[in-house]
């Protein structure tokens, strides 16, 4: 007897945790829609040393870009480079299903060097000149890799890498180039990544998928996950 009531004190256990951690998957395809409708008509983003921002919904936040720095030898000036007005023109969210992931990219447009090189130390006169500016050719897009999270029992995401899609040109930078792009990439990466991990973002990320949820009868998230092609939220 003392046998059977504990295999149903159990049973009835399983089925609490059953009922308390029921999951719900939604295609990768309605996240990308949602997000495509919600958030990439107020999506604007701008690299720039002075005014670079990431706007969503009309609410700006600024990117403390800082400068990247060279020095060939001991005896040479440094040189300085940094974002120059490098201005979203387009963008889209989608899912990569190799990496499991969703994800965002944003298209630039400059009429000038994307990556703007200085020498402070140098004459006036060849300040601008003496360091070679950075040209970003062919397309010009920004990739940012986004993981779902667990937000206010919503979801929301963060930023899990980034990276340029594109080719670089410069003269006279020969084999440093690589490690100058690399440097700002990272900076960069390090900049979005405390943009889209604060309170703000992460509520309109949030805000936009609500509508979703509530469709898919979805009220409270405590965990959530991503399959081969659908979220998994459980409650």
């Amino acid at each position: 007897m003392k046998r059977k009531t504990t295999l149903f004190l159990l049973a009835c256990m399983a089925c609490y945790l059953c009922f308390s951690q029921k999951c719900v998957d939604i295609d990768t395809k309605q996240v990308v829609s949602y997000l495509n409708k919600e958030i990439k008509p107020t999506l604007d983003l701008k690299l720039d040393r002075d005014d670079g921002f990431l706007a969503i919904k009309r609410q700006r936040q600024d990117l403390h870009l800082k400068d990247v720095s060279y020095k060939m030898s001991r005896f040479s000036r440094t040189w300085k480079y940094s974002f120059n007005n490098v201005r979203r023109v387009d963008s889209n969210f989608f899912y990569d299903s190799k990496l499991n992931l969703f994800a965002l990219d944003v298209k630039f447009e400059s009429d000038d060097s994307e990556i703007k090189g200085l020498c402070p130390g140098c004459v006036k006169a060849f300040r601008d000149s003496r360091a070679p500016d950075i040209n970003w050719t062919s397309v010009q897009i920004l990739r940012m890799y986004l993981k779902p999270k667990v937000y206010d029992n919503s979801i929301s995401f963060f930023i899990t890498d980034i990276k340029f899609i594109g080719d670089f040109q410069a003269n006279g930078l020969g084999s440093i180039m690589g490690s100058l792009i690399s440097k700002s990439l990272n900076e960069l990466k390090t900049e979005l990544k405390k943009v889209f991990e604060n309170g703000q973002t992460q509520r309109l990320f949030n805000n936009a998928l609500n509508p979703l949820l509530r469709s898919k009868r979805i009220s409270s998230v405590r965990s959530v996950s991503l399959g081969s092609k659908s979220l998994r939220t459980c409650r």
